[in-house]
């Protein structure tokens, strides 16, 4: 397979994992409570969902993360070269 292919392919897997966090992210931190000690009083009878509860956000949240993770180390296999050559560009004398 072709080289810009793969880049392309890793790309085009990268976005909507990328999108998901940021997307899931905002949802846990404004938009579903956080729950926890409120003076005594538990929160789960009025625990607010979006599609799922907090606890299915987490879930989906963390393993989008390590597969994002993934991508990100072949992206970074995939540009080695590039990202050598632009290193040794930035720090030679000239």
């Amino acid at each position: 397979m072709k080289q810009w292919v793969q880049k392309y392919i890793v790309f085009t897997i990268m976005l909507p994992l990328g999108l998901f966090q940021a997307v899931s992210g905002l949802l846990m931190w404004l938009v579903i409570p956080q729950g926890g000690y409120q003076g005594g009083r538990g929160v789960a009878s009025t625990e607010a969902t979006f599609l799922w509860d907090r606890h299915t956000w987490i879930d989906l949240h963390d393993w989008v993360a390590v597969a994002l993770l993934v991508m990100l180390i072949i992206h970074f296999v995939l540009h080695w070269k590039w990202i050598v050559h632009m290193t040794k560009k930035v720090f030679s004398s000239g």
